[in-house]
């Protein structure tokens, strides 16, 4: 008898496998605009003491970390899943100010909300997001992305224009 696992992306091996994919093809997109980064990036980070800690990308600049999380097959939060977001926003807190951070999420749309998750995460856990954290929305489908970036009279993270050139601007490799 098969078991199924409720908490395995559907049609996917592993979801590790589902994150390396994701991640692979982020690289590979940023590497093809010019930004070049290595895997497993370790940068001391800490409140009192310092530890390693690997971000999923990086160089001596940015630091990026992948989530490749959708909705549950019910149109529900992945509440799990959402804490490790919650808990990226802190070891982002906790990286030193000299690095940009970028949170690449693989876009998931609920339709009966009308929103992706990212838009959800940023509604319900604003408060978690650091300002210096830039979030991108990435459309596997199409290499495409949307960015939110911290607005300071709002303070909350907001979607920027739709040009690419907000991404690149930020990461100052115009």
């Amino acid at each position: 008898m098969t078991e199924t696992n409720n908490f395995q992306r559907k049609g996917a091996i592993s979801n590790a496998q589902v994150g390396k994919k994701f991640e692979k093809i982020v690289f590979d997109f940023l590497k093809s605009n010019g930004i070049i980064l290595e895997n497993q990036k370790k940068v001391e980070i800490g409140i009192n003491a310092k530890k390693k800690h690997a971000f999923d990308l990086g160089n001596d600049r940015i630091l990026v970390e992948f989530k490749a999380q959708t909705w549950t097959e019910s149109n529900k939060t992945p509440s799990a899943k959402i804490k490790n977001w919650s808990d990226a926003m802190f070891s982002f807190y906790l990286a030193p100010k000299k690095y940009k951070k970028l949170f690449f999420v693989e876009r998931s749309f609920n339709q009966k909300i009308c929103k992706t998750l990212l838009e959800y995460f940023i509604e319900h856990y604003f408060y978690l997001i650091p300002s210096d954290v830039v979030l991108i929305d990435f459309y596997t489908e199409a290499n495409n992305f949307e960015v939110y970036a911290y607005e300071k009279m709002d303070k909350i993270h907001k979607r920027k224009e739709k040009e690419k050139k907000d991404l690149w601007k930020y990461l100052g490799s115009e």
